[in-house]
């Protein structure tokens, strides 16, 4: 037998172990795990051709698994915004050729049929709430690797998560309480203090709209957040050596609103006085007897309709929730703290808000600055926020990384977060907020050299700009000034 026969023996062979090694599409429904029952295994050409399956956990936890025929040995599993829509896989929207590189990918429904905003699911279900909080991902996210393992015929080599917002939640409770269901983590804009983000989001619903009962208009005007954010621009846009619109770090801007008040018989060229404390507890953050219960948000997006003041805190309607902070904020209070679907905040006494948050705190938020599990097997969380995100404020971020640090500063070597430039809430606005995070996280876990920069790209206009590994911010140097080659990182 002459050598090219014997190379085509060996090519027909291992062609053969391929498609024994790959399980038939309909035979899925076959698979026998404890507590799961599958609803559908379909074969699916578009985008890539894959295996389509559809099932339950325990009854409730809802979920879909994409086997693509080309499968690279990998798995990514996809995190779910908000109060979780079907099918929500982040790791498929930001990386929309998933498929055709191969990855397996799951998403989680977490155990309730709901959408990204409403809440009422979660009334009188504790155990709705558990599954959203942690459990129904992490479920998921096993019974997605048992299937793949059984499909393909082998585990997959390496495990990668990518979420954002509420996703980017779901992120942080693998790696602080399953640290051990993946190699790679990707935490977008991390939702990581639900108890903060609730009262961020209700304190800021109390005095945009002071009676719950017309909520067509917000008290702060489209007009005054325009003349707002001119005068922020005018007194911070240049000091980062560029008049571009974009603030580098909007926490060193030390622009007071309060000098835009109206003073006695004055009414052009400021802002009013309810305005004015509506708009200040943006900033501020909401505070008790005890002080400041959570962050404020830095400037930005004030001037901004979708994906900034105007969708998440000024936006009116007649007919249902006026914006997204409405939405969240009510939601959770209503349906998971006081489970009262009547429930509203005319008269709250924030003195009340830590006790009430306890219960739900201790299921819903990734506080935990302790990483070690997830680090001592060579998992890597790589983090990133916009700051001008006005749905999470920024200081969330940095305060929890900040934190991981402070434990153990060589989590340094493990645990990184990116700041993005005029980027508003997981992506968008006039900042670069175009990033291969998945192809990041992957890099980084296959090479074992954490990352240090990245260049971003915009979405709307071609160049791009330099992010810094925090702590360390893009410093603009001088010539074009979107080309990252124009920024160093100090």
């Amino acid at each position: 037998m002459n050598k090219l026969s014997i190379a085509l023996m060996v090519v027909l062979i291992v062609a053969t172990q391929v498609a024994e090694a790959k399980g038939e599409c309909d035979k899925v429904i076959d698979v026998k795990l404890p507590d799961v029952a599958f609803d559908s295994a379909v074969e699916v050409a578009t985008p890539s051709p894959h295996c389509k399956v559809k099932g339950k956990i325990g009854g409730e936890i809802g979920f879909s698994l994409w086997l693509p025929d080309g499968w690279n040995g990998r798995f990514a599993m996809g995190g779910a915004g908000g109060f979780v829509g079907p099918e929500d896989n982040q790791a498929m929207t930001f990386d929309p050729q998933l498929l055709a590189k191969g990855f397996a990918t799951a998403s989680s429904d977490t155990g309730h049929r709901g959408t990204g905003v409403g809440g009422s699911w979660a009334l009188n279900d504790y155990e709705a709430i558990v599954n959203y909080g942690h459990l129904g991902m992490h479920r998921t996210v096993t019974t997605a690797k048992a299937v793949i393992a059984d499909y393909y015929g082998k585990a997959s080599d390496k495990s990668f998560f990518v979420g954002c917002s509420n996703g980017g939640r779901q992120a942080l409770h693998e790696a602080q309480r399953y640290p051990h269901d993946f190699d790679g983590i990707v935490a977008g804009a991390p939702a990581l203090s639900f108890t903060g983000v609730t009262a961020n989001f209700v304190s800021i619903t109390q005095k945009m709209f002071p009676d719950p009962t017309q909520l067509q208009n917000s008290l702060v005007t489209l007009e005054s957040r325009r003349f707002l954010r001119q005068a922020i621009l005018k007194a911070c846009d240049a000091a980062d050596g560029q008049v571009d619109g974009i603030l580098n770090d909007p926490t060193t801007c030390d622009f007071d609103p309060e000098s835009l008040r109206c003073g006695v018989d004055q009414s052009d060229q400021c802002i009013p006085g309810a305005q004015l404390d509506a708009i200040n507890i943006v900033y501020d953050g909401p505070y008790d007897k005890n002080g400041q219960i959570f962050f404020g948000f830095p400037f930005g997006a004030e001037d901004v309709g979708p994906n900034g003041w105007g969708s998440w805190l000024t936006g009116g309607s007649a007919s249902g929730p006026p914006n997204a902070a409405y939405g969240f904020g009510l939601g959770v209070m209503r349906y998971f703290v006081h489970q009262d679907a009547d429930w509203d905040y005319r008269g709250y006494d924030w003195n009340d808000f830590r006790d009430d948050l306890v219960p739900i705190g201790q299921v819903l938020d990734a506080n935990s600055p302790d990483l070690t599990e997830f680090r001592a097997h060579g998992g890597k969380l790589l983090m990133f926020h916009g700051w001008s995100d006005v749905a999470l404020t920024a200081r969330m971020s940095t305060d929890y990384v900040n934190r991981v640090y402070a434990q153990d500063d060589s989590a340094k070597d493990d645990v990184r977060l990116f700041m993005m430039p005029g980027v508003l809430h997981c992506f968008g606005g006039q900042g670069p907020s175009v990033v291969g995070w998945l192809d990041q996280i992957e890099s980084w876990h296959d090479s074992d050299i954490a990352p240090t920069q990245i260049s971003a790209a915009y979405p709307s206009k071609v160049g791009n700009r330099k992010l810094c590994a925090w702590p360390q911010q893009a410093v603009f140097t001088g010539g074009e000034s979107e080309s990252a080659d124009s920024y160093v990182c100090k």
